[in-house]
């Protein structure tokens, strides 16, 4: 059984994770909006490339990462993007696309293996919008190291994937 302070480390680390991969996501939806506003034309969202929207997405992920800190309560505007997001990436895999989804910048094509990263990120974002427990300042800080080392090996790891760097060719 989880007592109230086990409880509240589990929010805080859940504060921490949904901060770090919504900042890690947005911020270079901010630099570079033309690969997302390309991405929701392929996707079906548009009908043309509006880069206005990909950076104001971006700015939207970045201010729900930073709010989720402050008040974990913000989760559930985090689980309100995480479930449009999902729903979007699911009509495309249906038809039988592989979008390039400019999820973190990385070139990231969709898969099934993006919408369970979601389905997960849905659920840590259930637990922490709805949990009695609110996380205190160390707890936070904790969830926020770790949140970042997740993230951070989630991006290496997916930026690996993109570029094979240890393919060998034989051109």
């Amino acid at each position: 059984m989880i007592t109230s302070m086990g409880l509240a480390d589990l929010v805080g680390a859940g504060c921490g994770l949904l901060a770090a991969l919504f900042v890690a996501s947005g911020v270079p939806k901010i630099r570079r909006p033309f690969g997302l506003a390309i991405a929701l034309v392929r996707f079906g969202v548009v009908s043309r490339v509006r880069p206005g929207l990909g950076r104001l997405l971006g700015a939207a992920e970045v201010l729900v990462g930073l709010a989720v800190l402050l008040v974990p309560r913000a989760a559930l505007a985090a689980l309100l993007l995480l479930v449009a997001f999902t729903a979007v990436i699911v009509r495309s895999l249906l038809a039988g696309q592989s979008v390039e989804c400019a999820c973190f910048g990385t070139g990231e094509m969709t898969s099934w293996v993006s919408v369970v990263r979601n389905v997960v990120l849905i659920g840590v974002s259930v637990f922490v919008g709805l949990a009695p427990a609110a996380p205190g300042l160390d707890q936070l800080i904790t969830g926020l190291l770790l949140g970042t080392t997740v993230t951070c090996g989630y991006l290496l790891i997916s930026t690996m994937v993109h570029l094979k760097p240890f393919t060998a060719r034989l051109d």
